[in-house]
């Protein structure tokens, strides 16, 4: 069963199916280049690795699977998800992923202080009702040196801003508003990427469209994504 909410669906019609939830996340060619990504990601930055809201852990166990001598835990407000994600790490027998049941306000529930050397959001904060608890667990779970990698769905596309305004469960977000927040907990931007310009729903792309996607990217405007890379300081 979900965890209840009174601002309603936290995944817009997906909540109560996650098996749907996790082909949505795994399939397409955004999904491979997210996976692509955090892997290097993951590579880079040494200690365990912490993903908040990680849904039915679709990227966790890819990159679990990728790194084997690395500890993943993924936290997730849905429980019904966790226990999903559960089934399919035991199942593919990824031993080095756990999963456990808690909202992003609540992190320190289940991660203690200065345990993860690495901190993953994608597509999460902009669910969040309290935006300033979660930069202060994630400071708290880090501690000094620790990274962020936020990933969040760029509000000037004209496509994502319609989808978010539109879609129930979903919200915009204001990046401004969340490196304010994060800078007085003890955050530091060291980079930003944006990503993306083929939207979730293409299953593939020529590689000569993808060189021009990656050429395109850059652009506050066709980018679907925006990655900020944070330092605990």
């Amino acid at each position: 069963m979900a965890v209840a909410t009174d601002r309603g669906p936290l995944n817009a019609s997906y909540d109560d199916a996650p098996e749907a939830y996790d082909d949505l996340r795994a399939a397409g060619h955004m999904a491979r280049r997210r996976v692509e990504y955090f892997r290097r990601v993951v590579h880079r930055v040494s200690g365990p690795v912490v993903e908040l809201g990680c849904g039915t852990g679709t990227l966790l166990r890819g990159l679990a699977a990728a790194h084997p001598d690395r500890s993943f835990l993924g936290v997730e407000p849905l429980s019904n998800y966790v226990e999903f994600a559960r089934e399919r790490a035991a199942a593919t027998g990824l031993t080095n992923v756990r999963f456990a049941a808690a909202p992003g306000e609540e992190l320190g529930s289940v991660v203690p202080p200065c345990s993860a050397g690495l901190v993953i959001s994608v597509d999460s904060l902009h669910h969040v009702e309290d935006l300033d608890r979660v930069v202060t667990g994630v400071a708290t779970a880090t501690g000094l040196d620790g990274r962020w990698y936020a990933m969040e769905p760029n509000r000037l596309h004209p496509y994502v801003l319609a989808y978010h305004v539109l879609t129930t469960g979903e919200r915009t977000f204001d990046p401004g508003q969340f490196l304010r927040l994060a800078r007085r907990r003890g955050w530091a931007l060291v980079g930003r990427r944006r990503m993306f310009v083929f939207p979730s729903g293409v299953a593939s792309v020529p590689a000569r469209a993808e060189r021009l996607e990656r050429q395109l990217e850059s652009s506050r405007l066709l980018s679907g994504a925006v990655v900020q890379d944070l330092v605990r300081t």
